[in-house]
């Protein structure tokens, strides 16, 4: 079962590439994963059983979702496939959780050697160009990497996620971990990964720091808070005094004002700006035009495939993709208060951890992940939910600590509930 998780993980990684054709849909992934699933369904008939009818209920959940929107289901259906083989990873790694007690081992093992055949691949690539088949041909000439994904920001997601648990894992410090910070930080200016910097460099980074602060000394909250309130507002003041400030990114030239305030304000307000040219309006655009179809929904959401869906109406026209360019806003604007309020609680779950005087491993993780999201998934577009090892990792890092049970699908909770020490 192990080698076969394993093969899947693999076929997921490559699904851009490993296929017939570059708009096949019969990928070397999909065929495998319901292998997977097959596999999980004969050892641990109880744990599929459990895992079908809670996607089920997601289904069902999704359809009502679209029925109150106005019943077109050309995106949901799509959608729903998309998440089921998502889904797939997570019943096959709650099987191997329950069944051996090495998994977690193997798996970080197996995140190791991705990772310097990732960096072998970015490697040659800087060496002889693009070399893998069914990528759509790249004509810029930044110099820019991709490897086996389908673009740089694909790419992206995947190095913060290592980076995180590069960061916070105790068997990775010295050389390593500042090896892998320089690599991730090289490689995200390279690929002007502009919202994937920012988080590795102003979010995972500093809570980094943090928990390393924490973790050689006790500080009071009050003062922990103090500090944060001062560094905030320093902040904050020196955005605006540089917001005129250009910032030179390997393909763009942006104010800090421009960078920053804009999108902020142009959101808030929900004035688009109308330009066709240009990421950061794109994306922009994309945010306010899917945001103000949620609000019409009363928070309850769109249903999966929603987001995309309203991106496809004659009215919300983009000059780039057709995608809401931001994770977590798909993943609101989609699913409702759910995630909304889900997100929310783990924030505060998060921040109040984040001070926690020698706070475990896991935890640490965890909190880095949850503060880091946000920011990262400005980064990716629409495509996150085919990112297999993106949201593979994430499933180790929600599970990574947790108490083992036999036969039981995982339901969400707080964290804390399986670290009796950390509460």
């Amino acid at each position: 079962m192990k080698a076969l998780f394993f093969a899947v993980l693999i076929a997921g990684i490559g699904n851009t590439v490993l296929r017939p054709g570059l708009e096949n849909p019969y990928t070397l992934y999909r065929l495998l994963a319901p292998l997977g699933l097959l596999a999980v369904s004969m050892a641990n008939p109880g744990l599929a059983a459990k895992a079908l009818a809670a996607y089920a209920v997601f289904a069902v959940y999704n359809f009502a979702l679209a029925t109150a929107y106005g019943g077109d289901f050309s995106q949901l259906l799509p959608s729903l496939v998309h998440y089921l083989y998502l889904f797939i990873p997570l019943v096959m790694m709650l099987h191997l959780r329950s069944r051996d007690a090495r998994f977690e081992r193997s798996f970080l093992t197996f995140v190791q050697a991705f990772y310097v055949f990732l960096l072998l691949n970015l490697l040659l690539e800087m060496a002889v160009g693009s070399y893998y088949p069914n990528l759509e041909p790249d004509e810029s000439e930044d110099g820019s990497v991709r490897a086996f994904f389908w673009n740089q920001n694909d790419l992206a997601v995947v190095l913060c996620v290592i980076g995180w648990i590069a960061l916070t894992l105790d068997r990775y410090r010295g050389f390593t971990r500042l090896f892998v910070v320089l690599a991730t930080v090289a490689l995200l200016y390279l690929n002007d990964s502009k919202a994937a910097l920012i988080s590795f460099l102003f979010i995972s980074l500093p809570v980094w720091a943090v928990q390393r602060a924490s973790g050689t000394m006790r500080i009071p909250p009050a003062l922990w808070a103090g500090v944060a309130a001062s560094l905030a507002a320093a902040a904050l003041a020196a955005l605006f005094a540089f917001s005129d400030v250009d910032i030179q990114f390997a393909n763009d030239v942006y104010s800090v004002g421009e960078l920053l305030l804009q999108p902020i304000v142009n959101i808030v307000t929900l004035q688009a700006s109308g330009e066709d040219l240009g990421s950061l309006n794109n994306r922009t655009d994309a945010a306010i035009f899917v945001v103000i179809e949620y609000l019409r929904t009363f928070g309850l959401g769109l249903g999966a495939g929603g987001s995309w869906l309203v991106l496809t109406l004659p009215q919300y026209q983009l000059g780039g993709a057709q995608s809401p360019h931001n994770a977590l806003l798909q993943f609101v604007v989609d699913f409702g208060y759910p995630v909304l309020l889900g997100y929310l609680w783990l924030t505060g779950w998060a921040l109040r951890r984040l001070f926690r005087h020698k706070l475990p491993e896991p935890e640490r993780l965890k909190v880095m992940a949850i503060l880091s999201f946000p920011m990262l998934g400005l980064s990716q577009s629409g495509a996150i939910v085919t990112n297999y090892f993106f949201f593979t990792a994430v499933y180790f890092i929600w599970l990574y600590g947790r108490r083992r049970a036999a036969g039981r699908l995982a339901v969400p909770r707080p964290p804390a509930a399986a670290l009796p020490a950390a509460a």
